[in-house]
């Protein structure tokens, strides 16, 4: 299995302090049926479908979507435990603010800029 390591503050919706605390974190590489990193148009883990302001967009088909980026895909659980070792309170923050994405299936995509592979 491959991994890969953040060397940079992630961007994201997550607050600066939260997404500090990914830097030195080793994560496994999920398992896709294309390399990786590879381009991927995200949407944010906050904002998705969850204010008022996202279900209006929505109804009118405007969707929250960041700009296409080179990056790593990673198991949102697999990456939440790999954190937890770091940063418990990072993991926490985590835990109580996505909820609705701490479940298997469920993916993280890192900004390819942040990473670095680790080659075993």
């Amino acid at each position: 299995m491959k991994h890969i390591r953040i060397i940079a503050v992630p961007p994201g919706e997550a607050p600066a302090r939260i997404r500090s605390a990914w830097i030195g974190v080793t994560l496994p590489l999920a398992d896709m049926p294309h390399p990786q990193p590879n381009v991927w148009s995200t949407v944010g883990v906050l904002s998705k479908n969850r204010g008022l302001l996202a279900k209006l967009k929505s109804l009118f088909r405007v969707q929250l979507i960041e700009q296409p980026t080179p990056s790593y895909v990673v198991s949102v659980v697999a990456a939440i435990e790999s954190l937890r070792a770091q940063s418990p309170s990072a993991a926490d923050w985590w835990e109580r603010h996505t909820p609705h994405l701490i479940k298997p299936g469920q993916m993280f995509c890192f900004d390819a800029s942040c990473c670095e592979e680790i080659v075993s």
